[in-house]
Formats: structure tokens, sequence, C-alpha cells
């Protein structure tokens, strides 16, 4: 199949390959919206020039997504590959979870694409990463993104926004399971989350998960002064950012990301996926530029920069004032 895909696309230029994914993207959106048949005669009037309705412009961003989506999970693909042969070739044993995932049965409620009240489910499982959810009745496929509503301590509730990553039917019609993982919240819900996390993993046996795996790996990000920092926070708000580690991250991974000066006078704590990975030389040594998303909402990315900035602000005043 590849050699055939290698032929058709053989001599494309690189924005006859841009648009042809993005029809086909765009496609797939219309496909989830319509649950049914879409030609691609009738994606491709969002490309021609001109197409600027409102639906248009939500059917190309949304169709982007898609793109970034396929993209993210083709290089997951690559990164198990080369994890598994590498694995193979050595005749080690499989690598264990990196991250603690929480067996718990909790109540909880999710507000499917395109509705407006929350509907009750079942929590299964959590991770920093993830839940796996138990409903009644399935209202969406996968791809999908829904909000995951979470009760915590004191009555309150956290709204996680969840890309659906695969859904299952239960034995004996008892519903389905829906898999998903966690793309953003808000920096509120994201300490509410870390200490509900930390309480459920104390008071859980376990079955000796935390043997070998941690709650979340964190990653620290120093900076050596405040010019340095600035042009990384201005890098952040695009809402990603780029960084150099010595030994390889996974993709796909959401990590805690701490972002400071080295003086300690600022910081910053994210939440972030890694999106991509190469390995680079540097001299005789090899280390791995990663390519960071933060899973945060952007009007939240900026209100939390911004503040930062505030408070670098202050802290210079009060030194030179």
């Amino acid at each position: 199949m590849k050699e055939k895909l290698h032929k058709i696309l053989d001599g494309t230029t690189q924005d006859e390959l841009f648009d042809c994914l993005l029809l086909l993207a765009i496609s797939v959106t219309q496909h989830r919206r319509k649950n049914g048949f879409v030609t691609l005669s009738d994606s491709v009037e969002s490309l021609h020039p001109g197409a600027d309705s409102t639906e248009q412009q939500e059917l190309r961003v949304q169709g982007e997504k898609v793109v970034e989506d396929a993209l993210e999970l083709v290089r997951i693909l690559a990164s198990q590959r080369l994890a598994h042969a590498e694995l193979e070739s050595s005749g080690l044993p499989a690598e264990k979870r990196r991250q603690l995932r929480i067996h718990v049965s909790a109540a909880i409620r999710i507000l499917w694409p395109g509705d407006t009240d929350p509907v009750a489910a079942k929590l299964e499982n959590i991770s920093w990463g993830g839940a796996a959810i138990h409903v009644d009745q399935l209202r969406t496929d996968g791809g999908d993104t829904v909000q995951v509503m979470v009760p915590v301590s004191q009555g309150k509730t956290i709204s996680i926004e969840a890309k659906i990553l695969r859904t299952w039917a239960l034995p004996d019609g008892k519903g389905h399971g829906v898999a998903t993982r966690f793309s953003s919240l808000s920096t509120r819900d994201e300490m509410e989350l870390e200490k509900l996390l930390k309480l459920l993993a104390e008071s859980s046996d376990g079955e000796g998960q935390r043997s070998h795996a941690r709650l979340t790996q964190r990653l620290d990000i120093e900076f050596d002064g405040l010019q340095e920092l600035q042009a990384t926070l201005d890098d952040i708000s695009a809402g990603g950012m780029g960084i150099t580690v010595p030994e390889p991250l996974h993709i796909g991974q959401s990590l805690q990301t701490v972002i400071s000066a080295l003086d300690g006078s600022s910081s910053l704590k994210l939440r972030a996926r890694v999106v991509r990975q190469d390995p680079i030389k540097m001299g005789r040594v090899e280390v791995y530029r990663a390519g960071l998303k933060f899973e945060h909402h952007p009007d939240d990315l900026q209100e939390r920069i911004d503040e930062l900035l505030r408070k670098m602000a202050a802290a210079k005043n009060a030194k030179f004032g």
C-alpha cells in the first residue's frame, strides 16, 4: 500500500499535499457532524476562493485540528514501533506503565458535543493524562471532544476538556466504555486535579502500581536571566515550546512543566504534552529536541503569562527602586 501511495504522491508539491490533507480532514469533520456520508466535492466548497462564511471557516479550523491529531498519532505510532524494535533486539522485558493509573468508581458528569446539559457517568480509572469512563448511552464517536466534570473536595467540581481516543460496548448491553485523554483544563482546575490524584493514590492499595509508575513526570526548565525567560514566555503564548533534554521523552505523554528563572524570582507551572521529538548531536553526545504543546485554553495561558510578567516587573522595581 505504501508503494502505491508513493506513486500517487510522486511529484506533488508541498502546497498540494497540504490542501489534500486539509480537504480530507474537512471531510472527516463533516462526516462527524452529519453522522453520514459526505462527498469530497461537497467538502471542497470550503477551500474555494472567497469561501469565508462562518461555517466554512469553522470547518477549516476543525479540519486543521484533525490533521494535527493525525500527525500526533502517526508520531506516537512511529515512536512505539521504534521502542518495540529496540526491546526485541535487546531481549529486555517491556517497560512498565509510566504514569500511575488509579482505579476508582465514582459518579461524574459528561457534556457531549453539541449538548447543553451534562449527563451522569461513572469514572472507572483516572491518571494525570486521562480517564476511562462508563456511560449508559454513547452520544459520539472517537475523535470528538467532551467535557468531563469530576467532583473534588468541599463540593467543588472541576471541568476537563478530554479527547475521546476509543469506545467499546460493555458485555450484556450494560453501556459503553470511553477512553479519554485530557486535552485542556484551567490552571486552577489543574491544581485541584493534582490534589485529587494524590489523595486517591494515597488511599488506594494501588495493586503494586506505585512501585513502577509515577503520578506524573515533572520537567523543570530553568533559564539564566529574565530576558531569556521573557523570550520563552513569548513562545509559550503561541501554545507550545521547544526544549532540549538529555534523555528521550515519550511522544503523547502529558507532563507537568515548571518554568522558572535560575534565581527563583519567577516561575510558572503548566501541563504540557510531548508532540514531537528528534535526536540531535551536540559534539559526541546525543540529546533530544522535544516539542511541547500546552494543555490549557489559550486565554488561560495568556492570563498566567501576564500574571507572571507583572510579578517579574514588580520584583525588578523592588530591586532597583
